[in-house]
């Protein structure tokens, strides 16, 4: 499922149109991403959390001068998450 997908269903779910989703959805996820980037943990009760954290640098040859430290993005599954993708169908 992309973007459009995800706009696709829930203007079939809600009484919103396709363009006030995508504003909303945009929105949402330029937040996420702006306070992940600064360092803060995103959660949303129920699905999960998304957090920052620093990559262990790799040295593949001795000659490597590049030591800046690499950030990465996680996500952590909330509970009500976890529950439901481990529910036999």
């Amino acid at each position: 499922m992309n973007k459009k997908d995800l706009i696709n269903e829930v203007c079939y779910t809600t009484n919103l149109t396709k363009k006030e989703i995508d504003i909303v959805l945009t929105a949402i996820l330029e937040m996420i991403i702006t306070k992940v980037s600064h360092g803060e943990r995103v959660r949303l009760v129920g699905f999960g959390s998304f957090y920052k954290f620093k990559k262990k640098p790799t040295i593949k040859s001795p000659d490597t001068t590049d030591m800046s430290p690499k950030f990465k993005v996680k996500f952590s599954p909330g509970k009500f998450f976890k529950q439901k993708i481990n529910v036999q169908n």
